[in-house]
């Protein structure tokens, strides 16, 4: 980056001193995080960091200084103020002031140190208090920053009142259980006007995730606490504690309020053989040795077997006392799940939403009430389609009805910033997403509530979803996917208009991060049960999201959030690469390795050239490009150029493609023997029996990665599998269909079989076979595998087995050495974002092109796009066959590969070169120009071009 300070300075910036104070603040920050000592940190909301940047003229994303002023930024902490106090008593100064939003994550906020917040706080009127987030301690053994506040529910005693209260506190993560103490000791004693507090100690109960009204219940049972007291020098952070996990507190007056609990087998069984014998009450309920959920009355057992069976449960710890039920009165109580009635049904299914679990088991088809447990079927939704057609057409389409359901169900989760915690809570957000006629809406509203549920499901829940969407018939699938992306789409066209910049604000980098969850959910679905073609899911409005240098601007997001530097980040596209088009995601990996290059000459301090410079041989090509790239001291990142050996000229593209079409053409002849024509000639593939030398594989491998970096596209037949298998996707039997079709339609005729006769007459072992030179060669698929028949029962294993063996274990050792030289070339976090199909596209480029894309993008120099002549030339050229088409394009370009994006991306310049001479048409390749003379007639013209393709070789430089 340039030297922006000295810039600002010869300016005379009046932001000069700001710039500089920011810039210093940085450095003393990075420099803080290496050092032992306390520093204080302060959240800024990243909102305003992006406004001040640009108020300033300065944008590091894009190295931007501009002249014009800008709006000064809004209020400092915008994005971080939240006046639901859950301790209204501290003091708003105070450290522990809660009176904050509880941070999701990194991406609201940029970390500062004071003198920076103070530059901020005295320049810019419009501030907010601000969020202190901790000391560093000499104790901890790594440095982190916390920015996330711990929160607990605190159990005490009220000495006034003798009652036991709940109430929700949170406190920084780096604080010592002693600091907490002393804190909670002068909040109480405030609190409730006492005097005689001697001092507090925190219990952390035995069975740490039971509810507050559990617990409060055992202590009122036992008047006792079934836990342990915390450890004053602990850290808050190491409790490992789930949000909200319930601590109690006790009060030390004369004497301490609570003793330990000691018989915790005996209350443990009790507690347990209530809860198996009288149950909880409830329709749907998680904890398995519940009433509604054991069956143990329904098998016969009396009471002392179930006795019996809960000490057993309990002495091996295999009861989940995480999920133990309560009873609780509720105004669901005694409904059942929502299916069609004849009653007020609106009314109805509002009193049902009040319940995520009561509302998770309606809608369900085959309903029956008197079923018992409703157990969800993880494989299948099981949803009433009819159904829900039908209470939409109750709710009269009113989409406010359907949002005060999604209210009832979702906004205390929202709000608490509580995740779904079992499977009936999803299986109503799955519900919700049945409801197609208002899915626009919901995703739509400002509220952003099932966006918020969606954005923050684990993975394991995200999986989950995705198999149950994976029963809706293939029209209920694309009309979800085209909704989300029509609101993907006009997310990007609203952001991309933004008056300052795009995703300034959290919530629009929220809304759109949740359409991408959601959308991913879909194409996860797709996946696992293909109905949709996957390029519908590309969103080619990415390309054009930012106003400028689009590519550069994504790919520094892109580094940021794989680098976890969270200060500058927004939003990424790259976490969603298969919904962006392959064009932008090429361009993405080219600047990676500029970036790359970058480094590498910055870190040989100018030692080694920019450039890795092969001289050829031609007679002796392969040995020649051997030696040179195995004793350069240049990164092979670098930039390639080409000489051939007593050739004269410079290499600007066209000696490079010429030295890739040679060697390449040399190495997979069947001479050399490393590589064997598959499907009738088609395609090639290794060869399992192959005495090459292993460097030459290595060679292969490098040449694909030099390919790769320096945009040119190899002619060589590799099936799609081989680079599935440099992206490491998982290999399946369809992989077959390109390289063997033989064999993939050998298993199609294995499975269809149902006489096992006949299968067992086919004679197949768990062995394989394949022929080299007219030998064969057999191996086992697993030990022994010669001995073993082919049967019904066990032909899926087979089938299996030998797609393993035929893709991977049989030329491993080949395609390991391959996989080595190409890792040497490509790496980071770029290439990850292609499929194995795209990354055969950008090596060997698209299979099929349509000419008339190069005619609309060709610029004309000494010629008139619509004259009569430039017309009758294309015409001429449509009028060729496909191959002779594609021998047009190596005459002009050295090339007759299709890179991506098709020809309608190819730079391409008709030259007028001289009039009514005999000269044929000829090409600097290296600039794909082609030197067309203007001649006398067509018939000369024809004739000419004729010439010069039927005699195209190699390329002219000129």
């Amino acid at each position: 980056m340039i030297n922006l300070i000295q810039i600002l300075q010869q300016s005379r910036s009046p932001f000069f001193k700001e710039l500089s104070i920011y810039e210093d603040g940085r450095r003393m920050l990075e420099k803080s995080l290496k050092e032992k000592g306390g520093m204080e940190y302060y959240l800024i909301s990243k909102k305003f960091i992006k406004q001040w940047k640009y108020y300033v003229d300065y944008d590091e994303e894009i190295e931007e200084f501009q002249q014009n002023a800008r709006q000064k930024p809004d209020i400092i902490n915008s994005d971080l103020i939240n006046h639901d106090n859950l301790f209204e008593y501290f003091p708003e100064s105070h450290v522990y002031n809660s009176s904050i939003r509880y941070l999701e994550n990194e991406w609201d906020y940029e970390i500062v140190l004071k003198v920076v917040y103070e530059c901020f706080k005295a320049n810019y009127q419009s501030i907010q208090p601000q969020i202190r987030i901790g000391f560093y301690n000499d104790k901890l053994k790594s440095k982190q920053i916390f920015a996330n506040l711990a929160r607990f529910t605190l159990i005490y005693s009220c000495p006034v009142k003798r009652e036991l209260y709940k109430i929700k506190a949170q406190v920084d993560q780096n604080s010592e259980i002693k600091a907490w103490t002393n804190l909670l000791k002068d909040t109480f004693q405030n609190q409730l006007q006492l005097n005689k507090i001697n001092n507090i100690r925190i219990w952390c109960p035995r069975h740490k995730t039971f509810n507050a009204d559990l617990l409060i219940k055992q202590i009122q049972k036992t008047q006792k606490v079934d836990g342990d007291i915390l450890n004053d020098h602990i850290m808050v952070y190491q409790l490992q504690s789930q949000r909200d996990n319930c601590l109690i507190i006790d009060f030390q007056l004369n004497d301490w309020q609570f003793k330990k609990f000691e018989q915790t087998i005996q209350y443990d069984n009790q507690l347990l053989l209530e809860k198996t014998l009288i149950g909880c009450g409830k329709i749907v309920c998680e904890f398995p040795q519940c009433k509604i959920n054991n069956g143990y009355l329904d098998l016969g057992f009396e009471e002392e077997d179930i006795k019996g069976i809960c000490q057993i449960l309990i002495e091996n710890e295999e009861v989940k006392w995480e999920l133990m039920c309560s009873k609780s009165k509720s105004i669901i109580d005694n409904l059942l799940p929502f299916q069609q009635r004849e009653y007020d049904q609106v009314n109805y299914l509002m009193r049902i939403s009040q319940s995520l679990e009561l509302f998770g088991v309606s809608f369900k088809k085959n309903f029956n009430k008197n079923q018992g447990a409703y157990v969800i079927d993880e494989e299948n939704p099981e949803i009433n389609s009819q159904l829900i057609f039908h209470t939409v057409i109750m709710l009269n389409y009113q989409n406010e009805s359907f949002m005060q359901i999604i209210k009832n169900l979702f906004q205390r989760k929202v709000q608490d910033i509580e995740p779904l915690t079992n499977l009936y809570q999803l299986r109503a957000l799955y519900l919700i997403l049945q409801f197609k006629q208002f899915l626009y809406f919901i995703l739509d509203e400002k509220s952003q509530i099932i966006l918020t549920i969606i954005r923050r499901l684990n993975q394991q829940q995200i999986y989950q979803l995705s198999k149950w969407f994976n029963t809706l018939e293939k029209f209920e699938l694309i009309q979800s996917q085209q909704i989300i992306k029509k609101l993907i789409e006009q997310q990007i066209h609203l952001q991309k208009n933004a008056p300052i910049k795009p995703l300034l604000e959290i919530d629009d980098i929220y809304k759109l991060k949740g359409l991408f969850e959601l959308y991913s959910v879909i194409y996860m679905s797709n996946l696992q049960n293909h109905r949709i073609n996957t390029s519908e899911f590309i969103i080619s409005s990415i390309q054009q999201f930012y106003k400028v240098e689009a590519d550069r601007e994504e790919f520094t997001q892109f580094q940021m959030f794989n680098q976890k530097v969270w200060r500058n980040y927004s939003f990424t596209f790259c976490q969603y690469h298969w919904a962006m088009p392959i064009e932008f995601k090429s361009r993405l990996l080219q600047i990676e390795c500029k970036v790359k290059q970058y480094d590498n000459r910055r870190s040989a301090y100018g030692l080694f050239p920019q450039f890795v410079s092969l001289t050829i041989e031609r007679d002796n090509i392969i040995e020649s490009a051997i030696k040179q790239l195995q004793q350069t001291e240049v990164s092979l990142k670098n930039p390639l150029k080409v000489q051939f050996v007593n050739e004269q000229g410079v290499d600007e593209g066209g000696p490079k493609r010429e030295f890739f079409r040679l060697i390449m053409e040399k190495l997979v002849t069947p001479d050399y023997g490393m590589f064997l024509p598959k499907n009738n000639d088609t395609v090639i593939w290794f060869n399992p029996q192959s005495f090459e030398i292993p460097i030459y594989y290595s060679l292969i491998g490098k040449l694909l990665g030099l390919s790769l970096y320096n945009s040119v596209l190899l002619d060589v037949r590799f099936p799609t599998v081989l680079f599935k298998k440099l992206q490491r996707e998982k290999i399946k039997e369809e992989d077959l269909k390109e390289l063997d079709m033989e064999t993939y339609t050998g298993f199609q005729f294995l499975r269809e079989q149902t006489d096992p006769n006949l299968v067992e007459s086919l004679g197949l072992t768990f062995s394989g076979t394949y022929k080299v030179w007219g030998q064969n060669y057999f191996e086992d698929l697993k030990p022994n595998g010669f001995q073993i028949p082919v049967t019904i029962a066990n032909r899926e294993e087979y089938i299996q087995l030998y797609i393993d063996w035929y893709l991977n274990k049989l030329v491993s050792k080949q395609f390991d050495l391959l996989n080595d030289g190409f890792k040497t070339v490509v790496d980071g976090d770029g290439i990850k974002l292609f499929t194995g199909e795209e990354l055969q596209q950008l090596i060997i480029g698209l299979p099929t092109f349509n000419m008339r894309d190069l005619e609309a993008s060709t610029k004309y120099d000494g010629y008139e796009r619509d004259s009569e002549y430039i017309r009758y030339f294309w015409n001429l050229i449509f009028s060729l066959n496909f191959e002779m088409q594609k021998r047009f394009l190596f005459f002009c370009t050295g090339s007759d590969r299709i890179p991506v994006g098709g020809l309608k991306s190819m730079k391409f310049v008709i030259q007028k070169h001289g009039q009514d001479t005999e000269q044929l048409p000829s090409a600097h390749t290296c600039f794909n120009v082609l030197l067309l003379p203007q001649y006398k007639n067509k018939e000369t013209l024809k004739e000419k071009l004729k010439i010069s393709l039927d005699n195209a070789e190699g390329f002219g430089l000129m």
